[in-house]
């Protein structure tokens, strides 16, 4: 588990960190109101890519890990032409919604340019996704780096190209992340050659999807909570507004490329393997212990370096954005920590329970958010958005008790409610002191240790 997580860090992470590199040349080459339909049609592409994958990277690794060696030969191929076929309907969906001048109006949006880069957009995410889960799957972590250094470079070269010498704008940021997925696709593909990776096997197609889709539905709900904030703050408050959540989240993004999405790489590659082993509760507890100890110190780290990270990255240190990226950043800690909590209920056949809690975070959005984005804005939906990831987190975590319990320690308690104080507690000050955050950042740090240490039995992942 660390080795693959500390190679997915520089594999995947690196990937991750593209956004955040291309920050400066957005803030810099486009108006306030580009970089809000920016952030609008980043919103539904991601909604988009969650579609096109119907829940394909999960599916597949569910499979892969109990399927005999003779059965998997066509796994990649069936679930490549499945994701594509899916994916250019998308793109040509999302392309009439952000061309129509009637839709973007509503939310004080220009029209896009270029409309034809979405379908093609869907089409390099889907592939590049799910050649990286054959790796994960393999755990050839080695590869995956190099599909994920191809790609940023190409990207961050492409993207300053088209926005800076052909004058592009929005359209450029999106023809330079399609280079970048074409050059990783052309890396897999080159190195991927064992397998029929073009076989169609019709028998396979019936499981992926009914395993996958109630996941895709549950990943989509729960991004559906990101996209409507930027949409209704572009309606309600400015397009300016969902621009500062677009600025916010990709400074945040230091978090889900440091930790969570190395950790979630990692974890979903061994996690069905773990849960096959009679060790599986204590694998599960030393697992969430560790991720609730080192997300919070990544958090307080990040929430202590917030002046610097805005004026690196957005050139100015933007402290009326502090409480929202507080919030960004503890509604990603709740994602991050609901994984390993909640791993028991893939001991369950089907997936219908992802579905039923992302439903209920949609259900909870206008109760929780609506009201606080009038009080607070962006910092408001914010907020909302963490206030659901941390209900339907500790719903979840209950009904896996049933399935595999785990005991935490009783300092994680104190560590979330402290997390939580300290968000709170920069709507009134905004940027918070250093100071403020030692106690918690010193919490974390031993419940690390403690979670780490050495046991009489050691963790076989």
């Amino acid at each position: 588990m660390r080795r693959d997580h500390a190679g997915y860090l520089v594999s995947i992470g690196l990937l991750a960190l593209g956004n955040l590199l291309l920050l400066p040349l957005v803030t810099t080459a486009l108006t306030p109101q580009q970089i809000g339909l920016y952030s609008l049609v980043e919103a539904g592409t991601s909604l988009g890519s969650t579609i096109s994958l119907l829940g394909l990277k999960f599916a597949y690794l569910y499979h892969h890990a109990r399927l005999p060696a003779s059965a998997r030969p066509a796994l990649l191929g069936t679930a490549l032409l499945v994701a594509a076929a899916t994916a250019i309907a998308t793109g040509t969906l999302l392309a009439l919604l952000y061309g129509s001048s009637t839709a973007m109006t509503w939310f004080g949006a220009t029209p896009l340019d270029h409309l034809w880069l979405l379908p093609l957009l869907m089409l390099g995410g889907v592939t590049q996704a799910l050649l990286i889960t054959e790796l994960r799957a393999e755990r050839r972590v080695a590869l995956a780096g190099s599909l994920a250094v191809g790609n940023l470079v190409v990207w961050l070269s492409a993207s300053t190209a088209f926005v800076l010498w052909a004058g592009l704008g929005v359209p450029g940021l999106f023809a330079g992340q399609i280079c970048g997925q074409a050059v990783a696709i052309l890396i897999g593909l080159s190195r991927i050659t064992r397998r029929p990776l073009f076989a169609w096997d019709r028998t396979q197609v019936r499981p992926l999807v009914s395993y996958g889709t109630p996941l895709m539905l549950g990943l989509l709900l729960r991004y559906a909570l990101d996209s409507l904030s930027r949409f209704l703050l572009a309606a309600w408050v400015g397009i300016a507004a969902a621009g500062d959540f677009l600025i916010a989240a990709r400074v945040a993004v230091l978090f889900e490329a440091l930790l969570a999405l190395p950790f979630f790489m990692a974890w979903g590659g061994l996690v069905h393997h773990a849960l096959q082993r009679p060790q599986a509760a204590a694998i599960l507890e030393r697992v969430a212990g560790v991720t609730l100890a080192g997300g919070a110190l990544m958090l307080t780290l990040l929430l202590a370096l917030q002046p610097w990270l805005f004026q690196l990255f957005a050139g100015a240190p933007r402290p009326d954005l502090a409480p929202l990226f507080a919030f960004t950043l503890l509604s990603q800690y709740f994602v991050l920590i609901k994984s390993p909590l909640s791993a028991g209920l893939l001991r369950i056949p089907n997936t219908g329970w992802s579905l039923r809690n992302n439903l209920l975070a949609l259900l909870l959005f206008l109760p929780f958010v609506g009201p606080a984005m009038h009080w607070a804005g962006a910092a408001g939906a914010a907020a909302g958005i963490a206030a659901i990831n941390l209900v339907t987190g500790l719903v979840v975590f209950r009904q896996a008790q049933k399935l595999c319990p785990q005991h935490p320690r009783p300092e994680a308690g104190l560590l979330l409610a402290g997390l939580i104080a300290l968000c709170m507690l920069t709507l009134i000050m905004g940027s918070l002191p250093s100071w403020y955050l030692l106690p918690l950042f010193s919490l974390a740090a031993w419940l690390l240790w403690q979670s780490a240490r050495p046991v009489a039995a050691p963790d076989p992942l």
